[in-house]
């Protein structure tokens, strides 16, 4: 292990970054747990795909409107009174969904799942980076890589709880996990509880966010890409089953490689975009990501499906560290969590509606369609992240 890299475990500053990665490793246990659910939410709950799609864009739409409150908060009140709260609000949400047998009661553990991930997510990157400053790309990829092991453990999770007949012992596990890290927020977390009245300063904040032209292009680039995420990831699962006859398990596994890619892509993409240009491996990704598509839409056999899907995932998941470290770098000190929020709401909410359209075009067409329309989506954003990148080195 390098000096940098136990530089960054060591000491109170480690044991934050334990805490806050845990953190996320509960909430992408759970909520990753869900898509490979969805054939089983389809013939369980009596729903169609577009149903269920509407049911998905529920939970990331809530969690979108969640990201500028919660950074807002964090800034105002504290970052450690705001992620307990969001943490005991994830607990609500997993708890309901370990008992739900109707389509409104998922819904309903959907809004809370939703609610307390956007509440959690924002304010644990502001305090990485009070702890951390520059290094904030290489402890980002960390977190972002601990979420990708809850995510992947998702997948084993669903399968054994389907295997037995109840899927909603899937959620079992996450809210043990919620409880243990909620604990040690409360221990290791500096900052006092503060609760009063905040105003949302919705007027400066737009001003932050929308004046700055690149700002504003970095912005409809995190659209297109999180728009394409959160289709892929939906549905994915699915999309194996219907188009390429992978069976359960074997689906399963695919979807559970797409965050074993992402623990080895996340950190080495943060430390590289510290390293060298974060728009720069932003290009990269894109560009990776969509030849990943459109092997996986073209593939004829389940070789090159899997690595269809390894190449995306790949592409995918090297764009958030380095891209929200870039971001959060160009607002002030006291308001960059509710600035980085309110942009993380815009995208997160547009690209909550992938799910419903990959749902309706796939109840009209099929998923083959619906998947190619994320290469589009990733070209606009390649080709963004590139002239900025020009722009920069000329």
């Amino acid at each position: 292990m390098s000096t940098n890299d136990r530089s960054v475990w060591a000491g109170a500053d480690g044991r934050i970054l334990i805490a806050l990665s845990a953190g996320w490793l509960s909430v992408r246990l759970g909520r990753e747990a869900i898509p490979p659910l969805i054939p089983t939410l389809i013939d369980d709950l009596q729903i169609s795909p577009s149903t269920a799609g509407f049911g998905l864009t529920v939970m990331w739409l809530v969690y979108a409107l969640s990201q500028y409150p919660g950074g807002r908060l964090s800034d105002a009140l504290s970052r450690k009174t705001v992620l307990t709260v969001s943490l005991a609000t994830l607990v609500v949400g997993f708890l309901v969904l370990s008992v739900v047998s109707t389509y409104a009661g998922l819904l309903i553990g959907f809004v809370f799942v939703g609610l307390g991930a956007g509440l959690y997510f924002v304010p644990s990157r502001a305090l990485l980076t009070d702890v951390f400053g520059e290094r904030r790309g290489h402890v980002f990829g960390i977190q972002s890589a601990s979420g990708s092991i809850g995510a992947g453990a998702a997948a084993g999770v669903t399968l054994a709880a389907v295997s037995v007949g109840v899927w909603q012992l899937s959620f079992l596990p996450v809210i043990g996990v919620l409880a243990v890290v909620l604990f040690a927020l409360v221990r290791w977390a500096d900052g006092e509880w503060v609760v009063g009245r905040v105003s949302l300063e919705l007027g400066g904040t737009s001003r932050r966010v929308f004046a700055v032209s690149r700002a504003r292009s970095l912005l409809l680039a995190y659209v297109c890409v999180s728009f394409a995420w959160q289709g892929f990831l939906g549905f994915l699962p699915t999309f194996l089953r219907v188009e390429k006859s992978f069976s359960p398990t074997l689906a399963g596994v695919a979807f559970a490689s797409v965050f074993v890619i992402a623990i080895i892509v996340g950190p080495l993409a943060g430390r590289l975009g510290d390293a060298i240009s974060r728009i720069f491996v932003g290009v990269v990704a894109t560009a990776v990501a969509i030849v990943g598509l459109v092997v996986l839409i073209t593939s004829g056999n389940v070789v090159m499906a899997v690595v269809g899907v390894v190449v995306v995932a790949t592409g995918l998941r090297a764009y958030p560290p380095v891209m929200q470290a870039y971001l959060i770098g160009l607002f002030p000190d006291d308001s960059m969590a509710g600035d980085l929020g309110a942009m993380k709401t815009i995208w997160t909410g547009i690209g909550s509606f992938a799910p419903t359209y990959v749902g309706v075009v796939a109840t009209r067409w099929n998923y083959r369609l619906a998947f190619g329309g994320f290469v589009g989506c990733l070209a606009v954003a390649c080709l963004i992240l590139a002239v900025i990148h020009l722009s920069t080195e000329s």
